[in-house]
């Protein structure tokens, strides 16, 4: 069984990532050269190394235990929990960037797996042939015109830029799980949902490169693009601009 969501941005990463080896992608990065994405790059190297530690010391122990102990099927039902109750902010987003058909299929998703899917454990949603889109206020401004500004590691975070850093804020507070009132049970939930989004990523994490801070560096900032212009090239995008034109 799929864990849809984060699987599917996982694939998203992966499919970047193959850009970037066979140097689809921009690749000048390992190079040593100054890269003008990335002006604080001494600084987010530590912050890197310092991420590594965490990781080695007490994520992957975790979801390793995670992993061995919770059965597959168990794994994707919790994955279907969160990308159900992600649907809410998914669908916010969709209609501020003026997908207004998008944003009813979001909040459609949610009423049926809510309903039909016994709380969003099961996904009828993609089987009746609602799509899961997946949408941030990241990409929201991207699409508005905002730069993604330089590139920046943040701790326990990790990969972000400006931009995304700021807008944050904004994803989280429209999280579920923070407006519960028991601190319990919403530090419970937000750890479950960290440490199941987390075991979905530990294989691309493994993944080895010459230089693995620049070649994560490279894969989000690529796929950050790919998911503000909605999969199209730039040369595509300038196609469309220029029918809209016409």
């Amino acid at each position: 069984m799929e864990r849809n969501h984060f699987i599917l941005n996982a694939k998203s990463i992966l499919l970047i990532l193959l850009l970037v080896t066979t140097g689809c992608a921009t690749t000048s990065k390992l190079s040593g050269d100054f890269n003008p994405d990335d002006p604080y790059e001494k600084s987010n190297r530590k912050v890197f190394e310092f991420n590594n530690k965490i990781d080695k010391l007490f994520l992957r122990p975790v979801t390793d235990f995670y992993d061995k102990a919770t059965p597959e099927f168990a794994q994707t039902s919790i994955t279907n929990f969160f990308a159900n109750l992600d649907d809410i902010r998914i669908s916010i987003n969709n209609l501020l960037q003026g997908n207004v058909v998008e944003s009813m299929s979001d909040i459609t998703r949610f009423f049926i797996n809510s309903i039909f899917g016994l709380g969003g454990f099961f996904d009828v949603a993609s089987e009746m042939g609602l799509e899961k889109h997946s949408e941030d206020f990241g990409q929201t401004l991207g699409k508005w015109g905002a730069k993604s500004g330089p590139y920046l590691m943040l701790p326990f975070l990790g990969p972000s830029t400006t931009r995304d850093a700021f807008t944050f804020v904004g994803d989280t507070a429209l999280a579920p799980a923070l407006s519960l009132d028991d601190n319990a049970a919403r530090v419970g939930l937000i750890s479950l949902d960290l440490i199941n989004t987390y075991s979905a990523f530990t294989g691309i994490a493994d993944i080895e490169s010459k230089d693995q801070y620049a070649f994560l560096r490279d894969a989000y900032l690529e796929r950050r693009k790919y998911e503000i212009n909605d999969g199209l090239s730039e040369e595509e995008l300038s196609q469309d601009e220029d029918f809209e034109d016409f």
